[in-house]
This record gives C-alpha cells, structure tokens and sequence, in this order.
C-alpha cells in the first residue's frame, strides 16, 4: 500500500454528484444552449396555478388608455355616404363627396364636423335632409397612418383633405382586411 491515502473525494466525484441532481433535459440544454435538442422544453410555465375548474379565470384588468368619448364619435356602422372619389396625391389624400346643395342646406359651422386619429377618420354632415338625419361616412381603418385632416365646403361637394404621416401610395382609402364603412 502507499504511504499516501486520499481521504478527500476527486473532483470529478463531485461533479458527477452535480451533475445527477439535474435532469438530462436541463444538463443537454446546459450544455448546448439555443442549438439543445430540448431547448423547446426550457420554458417554464409561469402562470398561476390551475384550480381545477373549467371555467375561464380572470388573470389580471388593465385599464384602456382610448377615452370612451373619442371612441363613440367613430360609429362605423352607420355609414350611409356610400358614394365618394378620392386623389392620392404625394403628401396628401383627397376625397370628394357629391352632396347636391350641401353649401345652401348646411349652412351652419356645426353641420359639417371631421373626427380623425391618425389611423381613422369620420366625416359627419347634419342637417343637410329635412328628416333630420345625418349622413356620415367613416373610416375605421385607413390605408396609411395621417398627420391631419380638414375639410372644405362647396356648393355642391365636400373635399376632405388628409395630410399623409409617410409617402406611400394610396391604393384605396381604407386598409386591406378591415370594414370600410
């Protein structure tokens, strides 16, 4: 026998030690990172615990930062303009709308109003029948985002002017995939 004895266990000893309280999914993604063959199962579910009911649970409210106010005047499904051209120009959008004599009818400031937001717009035009009904047309989504926007009343139109955000061609007035009136 030697004169020396090595009470102490070898390093390696110990890291086998380690190396057995982990799993072999946790010692592969250790070892290889993003490129592990488990790297996928690396994630651990962070949500609450389940209590066993099936029924949805509230998880957590946030409050909106849209006013309610801004987002009422913006009723898109009450478009009745359904007639109307448009000029994409470099900077600029503009849309007619024929309405015969709204210069004579809408004489007040209050009867033609626009509401925008850079991705929306609501042309409202009050007064203009004797039924006391409004014709708007409304925009929930434009094709490109807008700085602002302003209107002109004519004899027997209404130019509605939108100032672009971005020099991008304007293939229609509304964006792809969203209700246009």
């Amino acid at each position: 026998m030697s004169s020396e004895t090595n009470m102490e266990p070898s390093s390696s000893v110990v890291m086998e030690t380690e190396d057995l309280s982990k799993s072999a999914l946790e010692d592969n993604i250790e070892r290889k990172g993003k490129n592990a063959y488990y790297f996928a199962h690396a994630h651990k579910a962070t949500g609450p615990k389940w209590d066993g009911k099936i029924e949805p649970k509230l998880l957590s409210k946030q409050s909106s930062s849209i006013s309610a106010t801004k987002v009422a005047a913006f009723d898109y499904h009450k478009s009745n303009i359904t007639s109307y051209a448009f000029c994409d120009e470099d900077m600029k959008v503009k849309l007619y709308v024929n309405l015969e004599g709204v210069g004579e009818r809408c004489v007040n400031d209050e009867d033609v109003s626009l509401d925008y937001t850079s991705s929306s717009l609501c042309l409202l035009v009050r007064n203009y029948d004797d039924d006391d009904n409004e014709k708007i047309l409304s925009f929930g989504k434009l094709h490109g985002p807008i700085e602002s926007a302003s209107f002109k009343k004519k004899k027997d139109r209404i130019i509605v002017t939108l100032v672009k955000s971005e020099e991008i061609e304007w293939s229609a007035i509304c964006a792809k995939g969203s209700e246009s009136l």
